[in-house]
């Protein structure tokens, strides 16, 4: 397995953790932000190793996704930060709206798997 796909597969793992640990304990915890960051790192890297192999940009439906899902993940990340240190409604929005960012992401991590 490419050292990248394992980056990338531990960004879905760690992000998806986070995000849906949030969802059933309905809040916000320490750890979450910890997982969450740790995922963002994942995917950053994972992404970074995949443009550097990449003999040229190619702009197609993956790539778009994936660079928006990953602009959207940082928000995402700044956002989980804001609500932990309880920054106005960020929490209870977080919240609301947290599903919506992971699928956006998923939606990245899945255009990129190769059709045989």
């Amino acid at each position: 397995m490419p050292f990248a796909v394992v980056f990338i597969v531990s960004a879905l793992v760690l992000y998806s953790t986070a995000i849906w640990s949030e969802r059933i304990a309905n809040g916000l915890k320490l750890w979450m932000v910890s997982i969450f960051t740790l995922g963002f790192l994942c995917d950053l890297v994972g992404t970074t190793i995949m443009r550097l192999k990449a003999a040229k940009i190619v702009l197609n439906a993956h790539s778009i996704c994936g660079y928006s899902a990953l602009i959207i993940m940082f928000l995402h990340l700044i956002w989980t930060i804001l609500a932990i240190i309880k920054h106005g409604r960020s929490e209870e929005l977080f919240s609301r709206f947290s599903i919506y960012a992971w699928t956006i992401w998923l939606i990245a991590f899945l255009t990129g798997i190769p059709k045989k």
